[in-house]
Parts: structure tokens; C-alpha cells; sequence
């Protein structure tokens, strides 16, 4: 028979009688694809570039591609490994028959040209009966509108089927290396070797242990501030590299102090789990490091986008209190008065009312906080050092308020958005006042506690006196005061979105106009961009859920191979079938619960950061996060079960066919 003929019919035999090796991956390969599918597909889509607040989701959906791509790439790279290690007693066997290593290159090329076929194939198909739905349900997600033409795109069809092309000749590449460089006795013995325990054990536990401490000091000390991302990403590098170290070498180590123990050591239960354990993790240490990984990467995106989504109500009402806010300068009565005039007749003509309405006058200055100190600021000071104090009169905070408060000269009243000013006293430049209360809320602004950013600090003074003395000793003198109007709509939801369209128009000609918040738009756009992020979120959780059960379903596999083997030595030596599946049974669910466990160790040590960055989205409920966190930890370790059940079928069958 032709060399032409055999060889692609031995790349068909190869994938057929490796089916239990293959199959699970050619599925995940055709999900890989579909996914990368449908997110090119709705990126590339001229709708959404014509949709209302879609902006947000567009630069989502493009990120989402991007770090799709960087997780696939390592991820199909991993499992290839297994695939080849599978093989490698398979290819030796082809060159002590005869084949040389061009002709296995040539079966090799075959082989992955035809799993790159059935992949993509079977993706795209997929990709063209789902996209549209899914499209529909990000839409939904989104609170756009729902368009029913959605369009295939061919770009989005040339860059996956171009990303997935340089993933495989990639994996064929590397495979052809692992060939070429190996012998045949090489390649007999390679379905046997484990993963490589590191060399220098205790210095590799020692950085495990020290990489891990340092992620968790930087995850539970960040506050709410300017680096606050520079440390999530520099706590996420070093919590991943601690876990390979542990998982590496630290568990070893661990294990090792154990063995050292001869009294725990020669305990019959104790003799045979911790050797076993010993033998797995050397071989396994590196796929549980990764399955650690995967676990807590999909606790925590699913954590942050579900606390996002559910919380959403309570973010709207903090970042848009009111449908509508208009801030003008005062230059004299008349701007007020202009301004009055004009929402009366915007109101007229829409048939709307305003409601819960407040205005009131108030003057802001820049200085800089320094404990119960308000300093004026030195020349070119930075702008993240500089806060702001806004000077109301006591008449306009009780009239606002509906409250009879009453204040001495030198005395305050404070209240501030974010924390708690927390002082007796005040100093304003040189001049020492008096805190009389400090409020705990307002109805000009809303308060959270925990929003470290925000730097309004809102002094309540007994008069104008008092006022231009603040601004004179904090270096503000001759700033022109703030007329604010803040209000809700009452009306039809068409006749209310008029309103503000037309209030839009107007205020932008106005030369006094300082800042204007429309709480429709601002309120779509930021339920569009949270709900694209829910859409990514649930995506990569169920990329990270795909990665996570192949991963398991191969080192099922190869345990399995193994323990077929060690099985009956262990029955030589005079253990009971009994106490041999005991035992296996005992280190299996050691070995697969172990990254769970320490999946679970991650997200709470990283719970507080993960606080505070849902704390730059507004997002201050901890009560709703510790929640959410609860549950999604909950059923993300009831799911990791059944994929242990799952996959553990697989292993026993194998284990079972040496008896």
C-alpha cells in the first residue's frame, strides 16, 4: 500500500482507537471555537456600532476577544501535552516497525489537520446556530434594543479560523520537536514519566510558602486608591506563582517531614496514603497547580460579575440620586432666575413635573487634607493630592433639609461622601473651628463609608461672613459661588427622556453651565456595561469550568494508567483488594479536593481587594458580595464534585481492566 494512502489511514486508526483520549478534547476544541466565534461575530457586527450606549459593551466585547485568545492559546498548548504523552508508546512502536520519523511527521500532519477540520467544523456550526441567541440574550443583558438582524460576519470567520490554524501548526510543531529529539526506547518509556519534581525541593516550598504570604499581605491590606490595580495584578502574579510552588514542590515537602516521622509513617493507613500521595503529586503537582488556578479564576470572575448584576439597583441610586442635575456659576440673580424659568417651561411643554426637587447656593475651594487640617495648596500641586470643601450657609442648609439647626461663629457642621471626617475640630488655614456634628447623611449627595475616592468635604457654616473667612485662609478668595438644582421626573417615560434631550440641548449653549448629569442616559449606559459584563463573566466561567473539567478528565486518565499497574503490586505485598481501593480512593480525593480547598483559601484571602475594586465601580454593599461570594463558592464546589464523580468513572474503568 502506498505511503500517500497508509499514512493519513493510520492518523484516522490513531484518533479512533484513542478515542477516550481525543474525544473530550475535540469537543473542547469545538467550544474553544465556537466561543471565539461568537464573540469576533458580535464584535465585527455593524449593529452594534449603531446601537444606543453600546460603546461600553463594544470595548468589553473587545477586551473579552483579547483575553479569550490568552487563555486558549496556553490552555489548548497544556492539553496537547497529554495528547502527545498518550501517544508516545504508540510512536515508538511505528518506529521500531519500520516508519521513519519523516513518515510519523507526515501521520502527525494528518492527524492534526484532521482534528483542526472536525474542530472548526463542528465550532462554526455551532457558532452559526448559537450567535444570534446569544446575541439576543447580551442585548437583553444590556438593556439595548433587541434587533432580530444579526448578520453572520466573514471577518469574524477569517480571524478565527486564522487564530485557530496558528494554534495548531503551533501544537504540530511542538510535537514533531518532542519526536525528532527522542528515540524510540524514548518514546516507549514517555506514557510512564510523570511531571518533574523540582531540583532544589526545600528552596521551591521556602518561595511557595513566601510568594503566597506576600499575594495574600498585598490582597488584604489594598485599600480603595490610585494603585489599587497595580496591586490586584501584582497580588494575582504572586498567588499564582506560589500555588505552582506549592503544588510543585511545597506539598512534597510537606509529605517529606511526614514520612520523616516514624511513628505517623509506619502506620499501616498512614505507610500506604502518604507514599501514594508522594508518587502522584510528583507526577501531578503541575496539572493541580492549574486546576487550583482555573478554580479560583472562575470563583472570582463569576463573584465580581454576579455582585456587579445584583447590586446594580443600588449603584444607580448612589452615582445617579436624581433623573436630573444641573450645576451654574452665580454670577448674579438673574442666572438663577434664568435658569428656574427654564425648567419651568421645559416642564410645560413635555407635560412633566420635577419632584423631590432641591437647589441651593454653595462655594467650592481646593485645598489639601492633612488629618483635621484643610491647607491651602502649594503652586502646581498635583491634582491627586487636592480635595475640595463646599461651603454652604447654615439658612440654606436648614431650608434644604427642613431643619432648625443652629451654629455659633467657629462652629461646623461637616459631612462627607466617602469616610467619616472623624474629627472635634477642624483647622481651615490658620483659623481652628469647631465640629458641632458631623453628618451621617444628606440629600444633596449620597454618603458610602467605604468610597475612598471621593474627596468632597461639605462644611456647614452660620453665614456668608463665615464662608468668604474659609475661603480667604484656605487660598480660595474670589471663587464665585455654585447654584445647584437637583430633581426627579414625574411623567410619562417618553414625555421624561424629552425632557431631558431638551434640557441637554439648552444647558450645553449656556456659558455659566459648570456640569449637568442626566440620570436616564447615565443610568442605561452603566446597566449596559454591566451587563455585558455579565455576559463576559458567565462566559469565562464557563471557559475556566471547560478548561478545569479537561484538565481533571486527563490526569483521570493517566492516574489510571498508572494505578492499572500498581494495583496488583500493592495486592502482592499483601494488601486486600479491600485496603487497596481504600487507599486509592483516600489519595484520589486528597489530590483532586486539594486545589478546591486551596481555590477557596484564594478568594477569601483575596476578598477584601475584591471589595474594594467593586468599590471603583460604586458597587459599596459587602453585605450583597459576602453573599454572592457564599453562594457562588457553593455551587462552583458542588459542580467541582460532580466533575470529580464524573471523571473518576473513567479512572476506575481503567483500573478495573487489569483484573
Amino acid at each position: 500500500m502506498s505511503k500517500l494512502i497508509l499514512l493519513p489511514k493510520l492518523a484516522v486508526t490513531g484518533i479512533k482507537k484513542n478515542g477516550a483520549t481525543y474525544f473530550p478534547y475535540i469537543l473542547a476544541g469545538m467550544f474553544s471555537v465556537f466561543l471565539f466565534f461568537v464573540f469576533s461575530s458580535i464584535q465585527f457586527n455593524d449593529l452594534m456600532k449603531n446601537m444606543p450606549h453600546s460603546t461600553y459593551l463594544m470595548v468589553l466585547m473587545g477586551i473579552g476577544l483579547v483575553l479569550l485568545g490568552i487563555i486558549l492559546i496556553p490552555f489548548m498548548l497544556y492539553t496537547n501535552s497529554f495528547l502527545i504523552k498518550r501517544r508516545k508508546m504508540e510512536l515508538g512502536l511505528y518506529s521500531i516497525l519500520g516508519l521513519e520519523k519523516k513518515h510519523i511527521a507526515i501521520m502527525m500532519f494528518f492527524e492534526t489537520l484532521f482534528i483542526f477540520c472536525m474542530v472548526f467544523a463542528g465550532g462554526i456550526i455551532l457558532g452559526v446556530v448559537f450567535s444570534k441567541l446569544l446575541f439576543l440574550v447580551l442585548l437583553n443583558l444590556a438593556g439595548l434594543p433587541v434587533n432580530t438582524d444579526f448578520a453572520l460576519s466573514f471577518k469574524a470567520l477569517k480571524i478565527t479560523a486564522l487564530f485557530f490554524i496558528g494554534v495548531n501548526v503551533l501544537n504540530l510543531i511542538i510535537n514533531l520537536i518532542q519526536v525528532f529529539r527522542s528515540n524510540p526506547n524514548d518514546l516507549m518509556k514517555g506514557a510512564k514519566s510523570g511531571e518533574k519534581a523540582p531540583k532544589r525541593l526545600w528552596i521551591s516550598a521556602l518561595l511557595g510558602v513566601l510568594f503566597l504570604g506576600a499575594g495574600y499581605f498585598i490582597a488584604i491590606r489594598t485599600k480603595l486608591d490610585a494603585n489599587i490595580f497595580l496591586n490586584f495584578f501584582l497580588a494575582v502574579m504572586l498567588v499564582i506563582l506560589g500555588t505552582h510552588y506549592f503544588f510543585t514542590a511545597g506539598i512534597i515537602a510537606v509529605l517529606k517531614i511526614l514520612k520523616g516521622n516514624r511513628k505517623f509513617y509506619y502506620y499501616k493507613l498512614n505507610y500506604t496514603t502518604i507514599s501514594g500521595m508522594l508518587y502522584r503529586m510528583k507526577k501531578s503537582a503541575a496539572s493541580l497547580a492549574n486546576i487550583c488556578i482555573f478554580s479560583t479564576m472562575t470563583i472570582i470572575t463569576l463573584l465580581c460579575t454576579m455582585s456587579l448584576w445584583f447590586g446594580t439597583d443600588s449603584v444607580l441610586k448612589f452615582q445617579f440620586p436624581f433623573d436630573m442635575q444641573v450645576n451654574f456659576k452665580v454670577v448674579d440673580a438673574n442666572t438663577i432666575k434664568l435658569l428656574e424659568t427654564k425648567l419651568s417651561e421645559l416642564s410645560g411643554k413635555t407635560n412633566v413635573n420635577a419632584k423631590d426637587k432641591i437647589a441651593f447656593s454653595y462655594v467650592k475651594g481646593a485645598v489639601r487634607k492633612e488629618d483635621d487640617k484643610f491647607v491651602r495648596l502649594k503652586e502646581n500641586e498635583m491634582l491627586y493630592n487636592r480635595d475640595s470643601i463646599k461651603l454652604l450657609t447654615l439658612k440654606s442648609y436648614n431650608a434644604m433639609e427642613g431643619r432648625n439647626e443652629k451654629l455659633e461663629d467657629k462652629e461646623v457642621l461637616v459631612y462627607s461622601a466617602g469616610q467619616d471626617f472623624g474629627f472635634d475640630n477642624v483647622m481651615l488655614g490658620n483659623e481652628k473651628y469647631s465640629v458641632k456634628k458631623e453628618l451621617k447623611e444628606a440629600v444633596f449627595e449620597p454618603k458610602a463609608t467605604a468610597n475612598r475616592f471621593s474627596k468632597n468635604y461639605y462644611l456647614i457654616v452660620k453665614d456668608e461672613n463665615a464662608v468668604n473667612n474659609i475661603l480667604n485662609e484656605t487660598g480660595n478668595s474670589g471663587k464665585k459661588g455654585v447654584y445647584s438644582v437637583q430633581f426627579n421626573l414625574a411623567g410619562e417615560e417618553k414625555d421624561k427622556k424629552e425632557f431631558a434631550s431638551l434640557l441637554v440641548k439648552w444647558v450645553n449653549g449656556q456659558k455659566e453651565l459648570i456640569s449637568f448629569s442626566n440620570g436616564f442616559e447615565g443610568r442605561e449606559e452603566t446597566v449596559s456595561m454591566y451587563g455585558g459584563l455579565l455576559f463576559l463573566g458567565v462566559f469565562f466561567g464557563i471557559v475556566f469550568s471547560m478548561c478545569l473539567l479537561l484538565i481533571m478528565y486527563y490526569k483521570q486518565i493517566t492516574e489510571g494508567y498508572d494505578d492499572r499497574d500498581n494495583f496488583s503490586i500493592m495486592q502482592k505485598v499483601g494488601m486486600s483488594d479491600l485496603e487497596v481501593r481504600g487507599t486509592i480512593k483516600r489519595q484520589i480525593l486528597l489530590v483532586f479536593f486539594l486545589p478546591l480547598l486551596f481555590a477557596v483559601f484564594h478568594t477569601m484571602a483575596g476578598f477584601g481587594m475584591i471589595s474594594e475594586l467593586l468599590g471603583t465601580l460604586f458597587l459599596f454593599n459587602r453585605t450583597l458580595i459576602i453573599a454572592t461570594a457564599i453562594i457562588v463558592s457553593s455551587i462552583f464546589a458542588v459542580l467541582y464534585g460532580l466533575c470529580y464523580i464524573l471523571t473518576s468513572k473513567v479512572y476506575y474503568k481503567l483500573v478495573r481492566q487489569m483484573n
